[in-house]
């Protein structure tokens, strides 16, 4: 492992669920070290894998290690005076405070920017809201099913339009884990310019904000100057680029963007010699008219052979393609291990699983390694022993109840 560009960097992460603490994963990837302040209750996030059948517990614990993987945790009661003066001496040293803690209780707590900013003038004080600074939502709770996927139009609009169709589900924590590594960007960027001026900085990233910048291209199409209707059926969509049944149920995917350079091509590879030549399929614009009969023609081919014959027969000819794949599939990936996007991960009670891993890559660095997220309280007393308090101390400290340690 090689050098990391944040090392050095100290980071108090005082934050629940997913988004946060994705931007608190990256930052400890790249070196920093994140401790993580939770109440006696624990994150949230500590508990909810079992929502979805996956293993919640102190000895395994995927959901959680996942974003707080090598991360300190240390249990603090900020309702007392001791626990939020442990949390400002822990900011003192510190490079970034990081949150998504809802504006109005970091407020009630003391805890805003406008309250700490002058005491500590050199850190970087970044969150994540639901929904932006202002404006009538700006209190609302902001988890990413409501904020990113359903605030955005995602759910409602990329649904298939069958005559009796439902909005899509919303997949577990795309939106937190997207707007999370945004907020990397910021906090990176920040700490750099810190370097040239001395000065901390307030950076911010919203789920809503994050999904309207992501699905930007969605947002033009959609207005009514552009006219491109949604949610789509499988006639208003494009030929090529549309996904097909093949013969063993699996289906392919198309991704022709430049019609009249491989249209032909696709044609004489499926078999199809008369469709090439065929006049109403000619250009863009003229398989656009007549998509619905192009739509049938390709259905009845497809349907006619495997998958994996469709896959080889268009890749041969340069024609991009995939099938699409189940999550299943996706942790035996040959091409996700070969660039380390996955690796295993071993919990305490000795059994594996399939951990993926962050994406971003530095060839200085290296591949970062990967441990598991820590046990509640795992790190209080060592933390507060670095802070100055003897064992006494922690001990009077814990029997008040503004700290806690694991058990």
């Amino acid at each position: 492992m090689g050098y990391k560009p944040l090392d050095g960097i100290k980071v108090i992460e005082l934050s629940t669920y997913v988004a946060a603490p994705a931007c608190g994963r990256l930052l400890k990837d790249w070196g920093a070290r994140v401790i993580k302040v939770e109440s006696n209750k624990g994150d949230a996030w500590r508990t909810f894998g079992s929502t979805h059948n996956v293993i919640a517990k102190e000895d395994e614990n995927p959901f959680f290690d996942i974003i707080n993987s090598g991360k300190e945790s240390i249990v603090l009661d900020l309702k007392s005076e001791e626990g939020k003066e442990i949390l400002f001496k822990l900011l003192e040293d510190a490079d970034v405070f990081l949150t998504n803690t809802r504006p109005q209780s970091l407020r009630k707590l003391g805890l805003d920017y406008e309250s700490i900013k002058d005491r500590f003038p050199k850190l970087i004080y970044s969150t994540i809201t639901g929904f932006g600074e202002c404006g009538p939502d700006v209190n609302n709770p902001g988890f990413d099913v409501v904020a990113f996927w359903g605030k955005s139009g995602f759910l409602n609009d990329i649904s298939i339009d069958t005559g009796s169709n439902y909005p899509m589900l919303s997949p577990t924590g795309v939106g937190d884990v997207a707007c999370g590594t945004s907020l990397f960007g910021g906090v990176c960027a920040a700490l750099f310019a810190r370097q040239k001026t001395g000065r901390g900085d307030y950076i911010t990233v919203s789920l809503f904000g994050g999904a309207i910048w992501i699905m930007g291209f969605m947002y033009l199409r959609a207005q009514e100057r552009y006219g491109d209707p949604f949610p789509k059926t499988r006639q208003s969509s494009l030929p090529m680029t549309s996904p097909y049944r093949c013969k063993d149920g699996e289906w392919l995917l198309l991704s022709i963007l430049e019609h009249e350079r491989y249209f032909a091509t696709l044609c004489r590879a499926m078999g199809l010699n008369d469709v090439a030549e065929d006049p109403r399929f000619a250009t863009k614009f003229d398989a656009e008219k007549n998509k619905k009969e192009l739509f049938g023609i390709l259905e009845k081919r497809f349907a006619e052979e495997d998958c994996a014959y469709w896959r080889k027969v268009l890749t041969e000819n340069d024609i991009v393609n995939d099938r699409l794949s189940h999550f299943k599939d996706v942790v035996t990936s040959e091409q996700a291990w070969a660039n380390n996007y996955l690796t295993h991960a071993k919990f305490i009670n000795g059994e594996e699983c399939v951990m993926p891993c962050t994406s971003i890559r530095s060839q200085n660095m290296g591949v970062p390694d990967y441990s598991r997220g820590p046990l509640l309280g795992e790190d209080t007393r060592k933390v507060l022993a670095e802070l100055g308090c003897d064992e006494k101390t922690i001990d009077a400290l814990e029997n008040t109840g503004a700290v806690s340690s694991h058990k």
